[in-house]
C-alpha cells in the first residue's frame, strides 16, 4: 500500500510521530472478534474497551509507548500527553481515534505490595500500534507509529499495513474447554472483624463517615485462563455495564464494571453516583420488592447521599456552577441492583481532565469519606494491596484531553491459571458484618459466572 501524501507532508513539516486515521468501509467483523484475532501476534498486548450502551467500543493491539510503574502516576500521565500533544501528526480528529491513551491508575500507589500485578501494580498506559474504534455506527483504524527518516517511514507504513491484513486475515479457533475452576474466598473471618472495627470506629464522634473495605476470591483453574473466552461470557450475561481489558505480559485485567468514574468531552464533565446495593429477585414481585426496599432503606440512601455530597462538591470545583442533586434511580445488573444518579456540569476550558480524574479517585463509594482520613484507615486496616481494583480505567486523547474513565470494580486480575477476584462495600455505622459478607459475595458473582465457576463457601 502507497504512503498517503498527507503523511509524506507531514514528515517534510518536521513531524516525526504520526497517528493515522481512516474510516474502514471493508464489511470487517466485531471489534470483540477483531480483539481475539490480534491474541496470536499480540499476546499480552491488547486492550478491549466497550461501554454500558454498547455504541463505543475500542480494541488495542501493540505497545507505541507503555507508561508504568512509577510513569503510571496521574502527575506523569499528564506530562507525558501534555509532551506529546504537539509532536504527533494526527490526520483526523473523531473522538475516540487517534492518538490515545488506554490504561488504568493504582487504586493506591502507597499500599503494601504484594505482586499480585507484575507490571501494572502502580498502574499502567499503552498507546497502541494499531487502535480500532467503533463509533456512531463506523468503524476506524489507527496506526500510531514513529520514523526518524524517510526511509524508515516508508518502511514501516509498508510493515504496519502488511501486519494489520494478517491481523484480520487470522483465523479464530472456538474455544470448547470448560475448565474446572476452584474458587476459595480469603481470610472471611478476619475480614469480618475489620468490619467490626471500622463501624466502631465510625460510631465514635469524628468525622469519618464511611470506609469501603474491600476482600478477595482466589480462582484457580485446569487451564490458562483466556480473556477472550471470559470476555465473551461477560457480554453474554451482563448488561448495563462497561466492559475491559488489559494485558500486560502474563497478566490481564478484566472486569465488567457499572460505574463512571468521569467522562470528559470538550464541553463536559459527565460522572455518575453509585452505591447502595441489594440482590436481584428470583421473580419480578419479588426484584421489585428488593429494588422498593433499596430506594426507601436508611442505610443504603445514607450511604448514597455520601458519595453523591462529595462528587456534587468535586465536580462543582470542575464546572464552576452549582449542582442540585436529583433522587436517585436503581441500576440493575444480573446479579444486584444499586440506587444511580448521573450527575453532569459544564466544563471549565482550562480544566485537565486528569485532574478531575484526580480529584474524584476514590469516590466514598470505593474509599469512604472523608478521604483521606478513609484511605489512611485503609492502610492501616484492610492488609491488601488494591492494585487496578477500584481504580480509574479507561482512555484518553492525547491531541483534545477528552476521554472516559470507569471504576474497575467487579473485575479480576489474572495470570497464568490462578486468578484473584474483588468486592467491596460500603461501612457506615449501622453496617452489620453478616450482612456486608453477602453483599460482597453477590458482588463476586459477574465475574466467577464469566470465568466459569461457581462460588464457594471455603475461607482461609
Amino acid at each position: 500500500m502507497s504512503i498517503p501524501k498527507k503523511l509524506e507532508q507531514a514528515y517534510e513539516n518536521g513531524y516525526r510521530q504520526f497517528s493515522w486515521v481512516k474510516e474502514i468501509n471493508e464489511n470487517l467483523d466485531s471489534l470483540r472478534t477483531l480483539f481475539e484475532k490480534g491474541q496470536k501476534k499480540y499476546s499480552s498486548e491488547r486492550f478491549y474497551w466497550q461501554t454500558p450502551e454498547n455504541d463505543f467500543t475500542l480494541v488495542g493491539f501493540g505497545k507505541e509507548a507503555e507508561l508504568a510503574y512509577e510513569r503510571a502516576s496521574f502527575e506523569q500521565v499528564d506530562e507525558f500527553i501534555i509532551e506529546e500533544k504537539e509532536k504527533i501528526y494526527q490526520n483526523q480528529s473523531i473522538p475516540g481515534t487517534g492518538a490515545i491513551l488506554f490504561g488504568g491508575f493504582a487504586f493506591d500507589s502507597k499500599q503494601t505490595k504484594q505482586n499480585d500485578w507484575g507490571a501494572m501494580e502502580q498502574g499502567l498506559f499503552h498507546l497502541p500500534t494499531f487502535l480500532l474504534t467503533e463509533t456512531d455506527g463506523k468503524q476506524y483504524l489507527t496506526i500510531n507509529f514513529s520514523a526518524e527518516n524517510k526511509e524508515i517511514l516508508q518502511s514501516k507504513w509498508q510493515k504496519l499495513t502488511a501486519r494489520f491484513v494478517e491481523v484480520i486475515n487470522t483465523q479464530v479457533i472456538e474455544k470448547k474447554d470448560i475448565a474446572q475452576i476452584k474458587a476459595e474466598e480469603i481470610a472471611v473471618s478476619e475480614w469480618m472483624m475489620v468490619v467490626e472495627e471500622t463501624v466502631a470506629k465510625l460510631r465514635e464522634a469524628g468525622p469519618l463517615e464511611k470506609v469501603v473495605l474491600a476482600r478477595r476470591m482466589e480462582v484457580r483453574s485446569e487451564h490458562l485462563f483466556n480473556a477472550d473466552t471470559i470476555l465473551k461470557n461477560l457480554q453474554q450475561q451482563q448488561t448495563n455495564t462497561y466492559f475491559f481489558v488489559l494485558e500486560s505480559h502474563e497478566h490481564i485485567f478484566i472486569g465488567a464494571t457499572p460505574e463512571r468514574l468521569l467522562k470528559a468531552s470538550t464541553e463536559t464533565f459527565s460522572t455518575a453516583s453509585i452505591a447502595g446495593s441489594v440482590s436481584r429477585g428470583t421473580t419480578e414481585i419479588e426484584d421489585d420488592e428488593l429494588g422498593n426496599y433499596l430506594l426507601n432503606d436508611m442505610k443504603n440512601k445514607q450511604e448514597h447521599k455520601i458519595v453523591v455530597d462529595r462528587i456534587i462538591k468535586e465536580l462543582e470545583k470542575m464546572t464552576g456552577t452549582s449542582i442540585q442533586a436529583q433522587t436517585p434511580k436503581l441500576l440493575k445488573n444480573r446479579d444486584i441492583q444499586h440506587l444511580h444518579l448521573p450527575i453532569e456540569g459544564r466544563r471549565q476550558k482550562e480544566y485537565r481532565f486528569l485532574k478531575g480524574i484526580q480529584q474524584l479517585h476514590p469516590t466514598p463509594a470505593l474509599g469512604g469519606e472523608p478521604k483521606d482520613l478513609a484511605l489512611n484507615w485503609l492502610r492501616e486496616h484492610e492488609k491488601l494491596d488494591r492494585g487496578l481494583y477500584g481504580a480509574p480505567i479507561g482512555w484518553i486523547a492525547i491531541k483534545e484531553d477528552i476521554g472516559e474513565f470507569a471504576v474497575g470494580i467487579r473485575s479480576a486480575v489474572l495470570s497464568g491459571n490462578l486468578g484473584y477476584l474483588y468486592a467491596g462495600c460500603g461501612i457506615v455505622k449501622d453496617s452489620q458484618a453478616e450482612q456486608e459478607r453477602i453483599e460482597t459475595k453477590i458482588k463476586f458473582q459477574p465475574m466467577l459466572r464469566g470465568i466459569g465457576g461457581d462460588a464457594h463457601d471455603k475461607s482461609k
